[in-house]
């Protein structure tokens, strides 16, 4: 496995910047990203993706349902409802990234929605977009992630200074700056013998001063070699991978 590193910039939705150092042999990532919105009669969901990530909805989700589009400046707004009334969403789409919110029921009423669009901003980078609250005093921000991920890996990257309590109890091993920790997946036990003494069995997290995150690596069962393949793959990805995270 080559050594070689790029050098990534991504931002939050809640606007921080990560830096991310990553091993060529993980290949080109998707970036998604989740945050939260509360506040007074206020509290919203938000995932994002890489423009054209909610391609699928009228089509496998909502097939047959209400579409709606919205132009507004810098980015459109895209109602679905589902053809039954039972779920529906409201899809920012920017020129480069999404973000949606998810209605458990019936599309909102008309008034609601321009209430919702109204409580917060949404802006769009080709290194990724930002959803926060239009008055930050009001309404609070958290839960913020940022995903990358492709058929080999998913690394999920959080804020220290509020992920600090989803670490493990016990100390994790030093590597320079950072702790380390490998914490066994939940797996169907028909798999284990199988993934037993290969990365997949593990979830591997990592803790610096600004960032807290993890790796977990794909696996295919029906893949004999993988063993052999996919342990120097693991090992190029956990040596070189570094995240920090700024606001």
């Amino acid at each position: 496995m080559s050594a070689t590193l790029a050098q990534i910039t991504r931002a939050a939705a809640d606007g921080a910047r990560l830096t991310i150092d990553l091993p060529d042999a993980a290949g080109a990532l998707e970036w998604h990203g989740i945050t939260k919105i509360a506040g007074p009669g206020f509290a919203r969901s938000f995932s994002l993706a890489q423009r054209g990530g909610n391609s699928a909805i009228p089509t496998h989700v909502f097939p047959g349902g209400r579409v709606e589009n919205f132009q507004r400046r810098g980015y459109d707004l895209t109602l679905y409802e589902a053809a039954d009334r039972s779920d529906s969403c409201l899809i920012w789409v920017g020129p480069h990234n999404e973000a949606t919110t998810w209605f458990n029921g019936p599309a909102p009423r008309r008034s609601v929605l321009n209430a919702l669009v109204a409580a917060v901003d949404f802006a769009d980078a080709p290194e990724g977009a930002t959803v926060k609250a239009r008055v930050p005093a009001v309404l609070q921000q958290f839960g913020t992630t940022v995903i990358g991920a492709n058929d080999r890996l998913t690394i999920m990257a959080t804020d220290a200074r509020t992920s600090r309590e989803t670490l493990p109890d016990w100390q994790g091993a030093n590597r320079g700056s950072e702790e380390v920790w490998k914490v066994a997946l939940d797996v169907d036990p028909d798999q284990k013998p199988r993934l037993a003494g290969t990365p997949y069995e593990w979830k591997y997290t990592f803790a610096n001063a600004s960032a807290v995150f993890t790796v977990q690596f794909a696996y295919d069962l029906d893949n004999a070699s993988m063993r052999a393949a996919d342990t120097g793959l693991a090992d190029a990805v956990l040596a070189g991978l570094k995240v920090q995270w700024s606001q």
